[in-house]
């Protein structure tokens, strides 16, 4: 058999997923889950180990459950979450400490300081990011600071302190290649857009030693092998969908609606653009050229959703649900704010609270899923207003991926709200999809299915958002007046 197989690992916040593809297809894709530790309130950990070993795991069962041996598999991909970082000790090659995960928020304090001494000018100039929790900067502070191993390790060459990728690849190559590319370097706040490299001046600013940052590579390069199989294509995974969906025109748009939501604008070759509101990152990058995007972060997506169902009301038929409470007739509104976790892009506020408001003694469960579901759309479409604004482009279509995107009456919901065409691609697997093209030229989305979803005549969910809007607006300014 030759080797026409290739591997795809998707290292996602909630568990790993394996894409084994064939001939440029995907041909079957194997899951495991992994645990999300919450040590304290706002803390969010993962266990880097058993990330691993789930990674064998599927490997070895991807292999065996097709009859294959590694010399059948021609190369392996990875698109894994982003701003999760970690640290290990080289000679063992055992963290130190378990991954910090981007949704952890046990820095928002330091950020508050950092930001109230006027540092974040430096970081939005250098980094196309806010300083924030959010992303890995001051995760990688508080472990220099607050792990000895970690500031005893530092700069003795035994330390190593990186992204998802970068741990996957050290264990994939047998702990000989320590490196990353730049869509996850750049989440980092260590990482300079502008010129490319790990910049000195933000490692002082995080307390970090370049010499425990790994080698920076681009998007397409070979980072090295396991059991003979080259490792070629790795990518951020919202990047990776941007990739995946086909955007490379500039104003090119992508949603991904999954755990959180990612908003992405393609910008090619124009990496200048600087907002508070929004962030500008890289995109990819190859041999020849890298490309830029803008992006909006919104932090609670299906999360919210999980929490309605997990601590709320857990309903027997969930889709069901969905479908009562986007359809049916309620004779009052009731809006949700989604700062489980503060509030992301356009406003970045770590302080807001998670409310609900306008409720009166006939609402139901279904209505509160209706609030919850809305204000997924209405992040959304504040967003992709904002990006609008920012980038002086009229975005004519948005394409839409993720979990939630499945819930076709949502984005019907979406399609009216944003007065645009939504194109819905059936295939969830378009950050595997993305990172693959690097590495085979073959693969091609022509035969990935899509639906084409159109505003309807229905203008009420218009003046429903108008209205969580006036309620946001207020809920951030009364932070602002608080914290002064």
């Amino acid at each position: 058999m030759s080797a026409d197989y290739q591997i795809v690992i998707d290292q996602s916040t909630s568990g790993t997923k394996l894409i084994l593809m064939k001939a440029g297809c995907i041909f079957k894709r194997y899951d495991r889950k992994h645990q999300q530790f919450y040590p304290k309130l706002g803390w969010v950990e993962h266990d880097p180990i058993e990330i691993w070993e789930n990674v064998v795991a599927l490997f070895e069962l991807a292999l065996r459950d097709n009859e294959l041996v590694y010399s059948d598999i021609a190369v392996i991909s990875i698109t894994n979450q982003r701003e999760t970082v970690l640290a290990w000790d080289k000679e063992t090659s055992l963290p130190v400490y378990p991954a910090l995960v981007w949704q952890c928020n046990r820095t928002a304090a330091m950020c508050n300081r950092m930001i109230h001494e006027g540092k974040e000018p430096l970081v939005i100039e250098k980094t196309g990011l806010r300083l924030d929790p959010y992303f890995s900067g001051t995760k990688i502070k508080w472990l220099y600071d607050e792990v000895p191993d970690v500031s005893q390790l530092s700069k003795t060459g035994h330390l190593a302190i990186g992204t998802m990728d970068s741990w996957l690849i050290w264990k994939l190559t047998g702990h000989q290649v320590f490196a990353t590319e730049k869509s996850n370097a750049c989440r980092t706040l260590l990482f300079n857009i502008a010129t490319q490299t790990w910049d000195s001046e933000l490692a002082s600013l995080f307390h970090a030693s370049l010499s425990d940052l790994p080698e920076i590579k681009s998007s397409s390069d070979i980072f090295g092998y396991y059991h003979g199989i080259k490792i070629q294509g790795i990518m951020a995974d919202s990047q990776a969908a941007l990739h995946g969906q086909g955007c490379i025109e500039i104003g090119d748009v992508k949603v991904t609606l999954g755990t959180g939501a990612s908003i992405l604008m393609q910008l090619k070759a124009k990496g200048d653009t600087r907002d508070q509101r929004v962030l500008t990152t890289i995109g990819m990058s190859n041999a020849t050229r890298t490309d830029y995007a803008l992006e909006g972060i919104i932090r609670s997506c299906a999360d919210s959703i999980n929490w309605f169902t997990e601590r709320i009301s857990d309903f027997d038929d969930f889709d069901k649900a969905c479908k009562i409470a986007l359809t049916e007739t309620h004779d009052h509104d009731v809006f949700f704010i989604p700062a489980l976790q503060g509030l992301a892009a356009p406003f970045w506020d770590n302080d807001a609270v998670a409310t609900f408001t306008g409720m009166k003694r006939g609402n139901d469960k279904f209505d509160l899923l209706r609030a919850v579901l809305d204000s997924i759309i209405f992040q959304v479409k504040l967003v992709l207003a904002t990006m609008e604004e920012v980038s002086g482009l009229t975005i004519e279509i948005v394409r839409v991926d993720g979990g939630v995107s499945k819930n076709k009456e949502l984005m019907r919901a979406l399609a009216t709200l944003l007065d645009k065409k939504i194109i819905v691609n059936e295939v969830e697997e378009l950050s595997a999809m993305g990172v693959a093209m690097l590495a085979n030229a073959t693969i091609s989305l022509k035969n990935v299915k899509q639906e084409t979803i159109f505003p309807s005549e229905k203008k009420s969910i218009i003046l429903k958002y108008k209205k969580w809007k006036r309620f946001l607006k207020k809920e951030v300014d009364d932070n602002i007046t608080n914290n002064k």
